[in-house]
This record gives structure tokens, sequence and C-alpha cells, in this order.
């Protein structure tokens, strides 16, 4: 009996303990619920603020189009269109303009410049070959004994000019010790000496070489797709880089034959050479005019200048000198055609167009138009 009561009062003091318990998660319970109904949550809370702010947004983003409908796309459509008609007035300011300069013809031929007319011409279609000056051998004489001799006596030296009989060396005969002279057969220089004075010499032996270098040759070559083309009598003009000015000559001569070793074809000219100023071994070229077509209007190639990319000739108006763009066409070794932007009969610069393109950039970049 004594241990059955203490038993008890374990298990009442269980019960008691765990009802209590249960009583107080209730309330916590009932707690919990009475706030979740009375006091809005976070998330709720959140979501009412979103939708306020984007309700506000909204709004302000309407009541700002409504305002930009009424004023806005006119006013920018208006300052566009107004300021492309602005650049468009601008642009067409620039192109109207024709920029001058006023430059004394006097000065202008001070700086080497030089002024023509416009004049109709001829562009020739031609062919720019090389060649070599050589000595016309129909002009040269070898001199040599009429029999066997001793040259006795040199009068003659390398480079000497000499008229034809004057003496160039005095022999005696081995055979008969008769004396006589070798003369020049012709005038012309003395090219080779070929001889010493004591010296022995035989008929076949030859002691000077004179040549009239008055006239002479130039050999060309021809390619092949040039051959069938080039005949006698057509024009060529003869120039070299270091040497005498270019010269005007016919094709005199075109061989019947093809050279085996180089396949090219020969044309010959005969040039005059007056002053001596070709020398034999000079390398050339020949443009040979092919074929001639007429301009209405042709001019120097040294009159057309660049000027920002576009072929330019200086015109003279009055005082002034405008730079006019043309248009050019055919071309050869001397002559430019004008198709458009130069007339027959207007004066231009031939020669000395870049001293009047220096002033025109000068002005422009003193003016602020050097864009």
């Amino acid at each position: 009996m004594k241990k059955v009561i203490p038993n008890l009062m374990v298990i009442l003091l269980l019960t008691s303990s765990s009802t209590l318990f249960a009583s107080e998660a209730h309330a916590s319970e009932q707690d919990t619920l009475e706030k979740a109904q009375h006091e809005p949550g976070p998330l709720h809370d959140d979501h009412d603020e979103d939708h306020e702010e984007d309700h506000d947004e909204k709004h302000e983003e309407d009541h700002d189009e409504a305002e930009h409908g009424k004023d806005g796309p006119d006013t920018h459509e208006d300052e566009g269109h107004a300021a492309e008609k602005g650049h468009e007035g601008h642009e067409g300011h620039e192109e109207n303009e024709e920029p001058e300069l006023t430059f004394s013809a006097e000065l202008l031929r001070e700086f080497g410049g030089e002024i023509a007319s416009a004049q109709t011409g001829v562009i020739r279609q031609q062919a720019s070959l090389p060649g070599e000056v050589r000595l016309n051998e129909e002009a040269v004489a070898q001199i040599t004994p009429r029999f066997a001799a001793k040259i006795t006596k040199i009068r003659a030296r390398i480079g000497d000019h000499i008229k034809a009989g004057d003496t160039l060396a005095e022999a005696e005969s081995s055979d008969t010790l008769v004396r006589f002279s070798l003369k020049s057969l012709i005038d012309g220089v003395v090219i080779k000496r070929q001889v010493a004075q004591g010296e022995h010499l035989s008929p076949d032996d030859t002691a000077f070489v004179i040549a009239d270098l008055s006239t002479l040759w130039v050999d060309i070559s021809l390619y092949p797709k040039q051959i069938s083309r080039v005949k006698a009598g057509q024009p060529v003009r003869i120039t070299t880089t270091h040497g005498p000015e270019s010269v005007n000559a016919t094709i005199d001569y075109v061989a019947p034959l093809v050279d085996e070793g180089t396949r090219t074809g020969l044309a010959r000219v005969f040039l005059a050479n007056e002053n001596l100023e070709w020398k034999p071994g000079m390398f050339v070229r020949a443009n040979i005019t092919l074929d001639e077509f007429p301009a209405a209007v042709v001019v120097p190639q040294s009159a057309v200048i660049d000027v920002e990319s576009q072929p330019t000739i200086f015109v003279q108006q009055g005082e002034t000198w405008q730079p006019r763009a043309v248009k050019v066409g055919r071309n050869d070794s001397d002559q430019v055609e004008i198709l458009a932007g130069l007339s027959a009969g207007e004066k231009y610069v031939s020669k000395g167009g870049f001293v009047l393109k220096a002033e025109l950039q000068k002005s422009e970049f003193e003016s602020g138009h050097n864009h």
C-alpha cells in the first residue's frame, strides 16, 4: 500500500504538466492567428507597396506622354527639318561658290608659269619602245695604207675634228721606200687610232676610223605585237632621261627579219645631230605614233593639276584665276584631251599651276574654309 501511493502521485503530476503545456500551446497558437488577422504581414505589405509604385509610375508616364504628344513630336520633327534645310542651304552655298585667285600674269611668269589659249588638237596613240643611239655606218670611213708600209709619223689623235683630205699619218713603203701620207676620206671625228709610230701595216690593217657624227642612227627594238604596226614614215619622238631635249623624227627603215636571239624586230631612225649633243651608245625611248585621234580641246599634261582629288585647270577670269574641275579623255606623252570644263579659246595656266594651287590652299586656310 505504501508503494502504490507514490506511483499515483507521479502519474497525477505528469498528467497535470501535460495539460498545462497543452493549454499554453493552444493559447500561443490562438495569439498567432489573431495577429495574422489584425496585423498585415510583410508579404502583403510589400505587394501593396509595389502595386502602388507601379501605379504611380504608370500614371506619371501616361501624364508625360500626354504632354509630349501635345507638342513634343511636332517640335522635334520641325527642328530636324530645320536643321536639314539649314545644312542643305550651306552645301548649296559651297557648291555655288567658285573660288578665285588674284595673281598677276607677270608674277606667275616670274615663278616659271606659262599661259596659253585652249585649242583643238590631235591625241596620238603611241608605243613607247627602247632604243639605242648608234653610229651612222653610212658616214664612217676606215683609213688603211695602199700597200705594206712603215708608219713614220702620227699627225692625228682620237677626238680630232678633221676635213676630208687632212693628213692623219706619214708612212714609207716597205718595198720601194717611197714616202706617202694616210689622208682622211670624209669630214668627221677621229674615233679610233689603231697604229703607233714605227709600226708596219699591211693593206688589210685599219690605221684610223673617221665618223661623221652630224647624223646618227637610233635602232629601236620592236616587240612581236608592234612589228606589224610599225612602218616607215610613221612619226616618232626620241627622248632620253639624261641628255639632250626630245626630238621629233620619222621611221626610216623597218628590218624585214626578226632577230633569232631576241625574237624582236628592228626599226631605224636617222637622227640629225648638228650640235653633236647625241652620243653613240646612249639608251633612249622611242614613242612611235601608231594612230591619231582629233580632239576638240587639248592641253599640255603640265596644265592639269590635282586639287582635292579632282583634275583641275586654272582658267583666267578677267584679273583672277579660277580653279576649274575638268573631265579628261585620251592622252599621249605630251597632251591631254579635255572633254568638259574648258572651251577652245579660253586662257589657262599651261605650266606652273602648282603655284596657284599653293596660293589657293593658303587662302582657304586663312579664311577657315579648309575643312
